[in-house]
């Protein structure tokens, strides 16, 4: 049972990480949340306290869950709930003491970045979801240090062995590791770092979310800031009693609190990766079969070869242009239209000139200027020596200069021809030469980019040619110089990985588009449908990546829909051994009674 909760401790600060009151209800008083609810006390005498309010908050975040869905009684819910949070401050301390005898950090460069950024992601979205009227549009600012235009590549949480079996993956068995970390004055990114009594890196969290109430277009900056405060009013509602001064006092507050939760269930997880390679051996091994994986991706591509190979489906193509993610098979012979993944850079037109555009266009239609004159009147709009183009900050993200898209375009051209094809060699060294070609231009689609759609997502955009040699493109692309030039960058199907587009004029800026592979079926597809269980097919799955840009492939993906959120941290840590471990932990009835 304690497993299933913890779970949901885990994921209490990805939505709106404060109290709902789904839960407990009580006064607003600071004496009566910072009683002692429980203490721990451990072998060497040190102490931990366990407050009411930490407890309140566990059973409104996951707690009441016992008691809607297993029909316990609340005082039991409760009492169970505080057994959790001893049984979660017991493994972080074995952590602790586990790095301490290793004379290691608990917490390496690598991961008080992850944790900064983690904790930056959680706030971004609580704000977010006050936003009225949200629109893609509202994260176009040149906010933040890290979030979009920081590539991450795909940390896997599985792995096949040469047995090919699936051996689970925590986050904490790679982050240590190979998570990239930041650095800004020569010092990490830390939230707990302090210079001369100053929070450095916690004030720069507050300065990148201020940042998104003051750029951008004034409807933006105006949604942002009713968004901010709304979202100080509910701090305030449920920590009235803290008598925070000002509204940055009451944002750190909660920029700390969100970081401490994630601080704390990552420190868990960390718990589970030492138990299992050091005391555990084999407890990695998942649940989830190879066979398994690959029998889902066998019955994905049967319901869709049925739905579109078979009867017809009339909504393909739209599927395929909008929600490829959910597109398993691939219309194939003769008059089926080809697709095509694409990564496409938009260097944006500032507001004043889109203003420009947009009256030029309305004299145009209301005939008072000719489509000559329009022509003209654009023309030094869509200049490509003037500097549009913002260069971003390889390690933050942060905008540091400009240059031209023509200079943009040619630099790329010149990265991306450093690498060639070599037709006298085999397969497997053109495809590097793909990923080689891939990431040399994945930096500019990172750093000199405006458009953030497709920056760390699991697909790149998706465009066709059709049987008549006429290009397929989603609404957001439906322009006519854009789809002469997906026409051209396809080359009537002779394209190759780093082709890139000329530069393109849009309706709003200018685009360069990028060539990143055929959309193909995995396996062949006969009439009898699909059917597979040999060693080869489950390679060809864990080989074949999603994305260019990314090292996460179809089994990958395949993998994390049929693992359930099976956290064996306390089956598997002998959490009686910790328990006994200690002097002695004691829970205070008097403070919990009123709870019940």
């Amino acid at each position: 049972m304690r497993k299933k909760i913890f779970a949901l401790l885990l994921v209490m600060v990805l939505g709106f990480s404060f109290l709902t009151g789904c839960g407990l209800v009580t006064r607003n008083d600071k004496n009566y949340y910072e009683a002692i609810v429980a203490t721990i006390t451990y072998g060497d005498g040190t102490k931990d306290d366990i407050t009411k309010r930490e407890l309140i908050t566990a059973y409104n975040s996951y707690g009441y869950n016992y008691v809607q869905n297993y029909g316990y009684t609340k005082k039991k819910a409760i009492e169970t709930t505080l057994d959790t949070v001893i049984d979660n401050y017991l493994t972080r301390r074995a952590v602790v003491d586990y790095y301490k005898e290793k004379n290691e950090d608990l917490l390496n460069d690598n991961e008080t970045t992850y944790l900064w950024d983690k904790t930056y992601d959680a706030i971004y979205s609580n704000l977010k979801g006050y936003l009225e009227n949200y629109t893609a549009s509202e994260d176009s600012s040149e906010d933040t240090d890290a979030v979009k235009s920081v590539f991450k590549d795909y940390t896997s949480t599985a792995y096949l062995n040469s047995d090919l079996q699936i051996i689970k993956k925590t986050p904490a068995t790679t982050i240590r590791d190979t998570y990239t970390a930041r650095y800004k004055d020569g010092v990490a990114y830390n939230f707990e770092y302090k210079k001369d009594g100053k929070n450095v890196f916690q004030e720069l969290m507050y300065d990148n979310i201020q940042s998104l109430l003051t750029t951008g277009s004034e409807s933006s900056q105006r949604n942002w800031k009713n968004a901010f405060t709304k979202y100080i009013s509910i701090i305030k509602d449920n920590y009235e009693y803290l008598n925070k001064s000002t509204n940055k006092d009451w944002f750190l507050f909660e920029e700390n609190r969100v970081y401490e939760i994630l601080r704390d269930n990552y420190i868990v997880e960390k718990y589970e990766v030492i138990y299992n390679t050091e005391k555990a051996q084999g407890a990695n091994l998942s649940n989830v079969t190879a066979l398994n994986v690959l029998k889902a991706y066998a019955d994905k591509v049967n319901v869709d070869y049925t739905t579109y190979g078979l009867e017809g489906g009339s909504d393909y193509a739209d599927k395929m242009l909008s929600d490829i993610a959910n597109m398993d098979y691939v219309l194939e012979g003769d008059g089926a239209s080809n697709y095509f993944y694409v990564a496409p850079i938009k260097i944006s037109l500032d507001t004043e000139d889109t203003a420009l555009i947009s009256t030029y266009k309305s004299l145009l239609s209301a005939g008072s200027i000719t489509q000559a004159r329009y022509d003209k009147l654009v023309e030094p709009i869509f200049n490509k020596t003037r500097n549009l183009v913002t260069v971003r900050n390889e390690e933050t993200g942060a905008a540091d200069s400009k240059i031209s898209v023509e200079s943009l375009k040619q630099q790329i051209d010149n990265a991306i021809s450093s690498y060639n094809y070599d037709e006298t060699e085999d397969d497997a060294y053109n495809y590097n030469i793909s990923l080689l070609k891939a990431e040399a231009y994945r930096k500019y689609f990172y750093l000199y980019n405006d458009d953030d759609t497709y920056k760390n997502a699991d697909y790149n955009a998706v465009f066709g040619v059709n049987a008549n040699g006429e290009a397929l493109v989603s609404s957001d692309y439906d322009n006519d110089n854009i789809k002469e030039a997906i026409v051209s960058l396809y080359n009537a199907g002779n394209a190759r990985i780093g082709d890139v587009s000329d530069i393109v004029e849009g309706e709003d800026g200018f685009y360069i588009f990028f060539y990143a592979g055929k959309i193909e079926n995995l396996f062949d597809v006969s009439g009898s449908g699909l059917s597979l269980t040999n060693k080869q097919s489950i390679k060809a799955l864990a080989s074949r990546r999603l994305n260019i840009f990314s090292s996460k492939t179809l089994f990958d993906s395949l993998y994390s829909e049929l693992e359930t959120s099976n956290f064996s941290v306390f089956q598997n840590m002998n959490i009686n051994r910790l328990r006994n471990d200690t002097q002695s932990i004691k829970s205070f009835d008097a403070n919990l009674k009123d709870l019940y």
